[in-house]
């Protein structure tokens, strides 16, 4: 008898999920052609249609739709396998998707890879640099196994370790230096404040840490990168919150100032996150105790 393979299986859960040949493709990393002849293969073997083919959408069948919840429990299944004969065999060896946002991974990574590499040498670390709702899709599809992200982030089927709270900076232009070495977050300036672009959890940590009630006040200037932040304000175009990680005398160009906040100081917080249920959680908070002791 000849039986489903697992890959089919896969193949028709992205399906189900994307209603597109070519999304579910890229989902699967295959070429659109090979998840077509999967599908076709699959219907074959169990000699029923599990496709509507349209011209815009593609649907499951009543028997696609109940073949694909049951794929789905059995793919659980085999994870759950997979994972407990790594866990007997050694914690965090084999590959790892570790998805990252781009207000971390240009600072806190370059400081954890190599002690990491040190003390999991067999630990194969993919690094997916996106913004928070991607890598969080991305977790919830299973295309990421872990994140290391900031919160809050409301997200359901996901859980969450924090791991440390980080304070923000107040960062001007030397020539707009304030005459005292701390500030308060009711000295900021709506009008000459600069931040991150919509779709920026950090923008968003900024605005709720400074309790700043009218953000569509805040200047036409925004940027997509901290570093594109960090040189309108070198070039006198405003001022601007940065996270502590990004305020290493390295990272900053001569003419910015940073100065502490008063407290109680705003913060975010930086933690991990994957998805509930995952029979690698252990695995993943042993990741995450040792980022806290790197």
């Amino acid at each position: 008898m000849i039986r489903p393979t697992l890959r089919q299986m896969e193949y028709l859960i992205a399906l189900e999920k994307e209603k597109s040949f070519s999304a579910a493709a890229d989902i699967c990393n295959v070429t659109q052609s090979t998840l077509s002849a999967g599908i076709k293969e699959l219907e074959n073997i169990l000699d029923q249609n599990l496709v509507v083919r349209g011209h815009r959408n593609v649907t499951l069948t009543a028997f696609g739709a109940e073949t694909a919840h049951r794929a789905r429990n059995i793919l659980h299944e085999t994870d759950k396998i997979s994972a407990r004969a790594k866990q007997i065999k050694a914690p965090l060896t084999g590959p790892l998707r570790l998805g990252v946002i781009p207000t971390i991974a240009p600072y806190f990574l370059p400081q954890i890879l190599p002690l990491l590499q040190e003390k999991f040498p067999e630990l194969e670390l993919q690094i997916h640099e996106d913004l928070s709702d991607r890598i969080v899709k991305k977790l919830q599809q299973g295309t990421l196994d872990l994140l290391l992200m900031a919160f809050p982030f409301e997200a359901t089927g996901i859980s969450q370790m924090f791991l440390f709270e980080e304070p923000f900076y107040f960062a001007c232009p030397k020539d707009q230096k304030p005459q005292k070495t701390t500030v308060s977050t009711s000295d900021l300036s709506i009008k000459n404040l600069l931040l991150l672009k919509d779709g920026h959890c950090l923008r968003d940590h900024a605005i709720a840490a400074c309790n700043l009630e009218q953000p569509e006040k805040l200047t036409n200037y925004s940027a997509s990168s901290l570093q594109t932040l960090v040189q309108l304000v070198n070039n006198g175009y405003g001022t601007t919150l940065l996270p502590e990680m990004a305020t290493q005398s390295h990272n900053l160009p001569p003419n910015i100032s940073v100065l502490d906040f008063e407290n109680p100081k705003p913060t975010r917080q930086i933690g991990i996150a994957w998805r509930s249920g995952n029979p690698r959680r252990e695995e993943f908070e042993i990741f995450g105790k040792s980022l806290l002791n790197l």
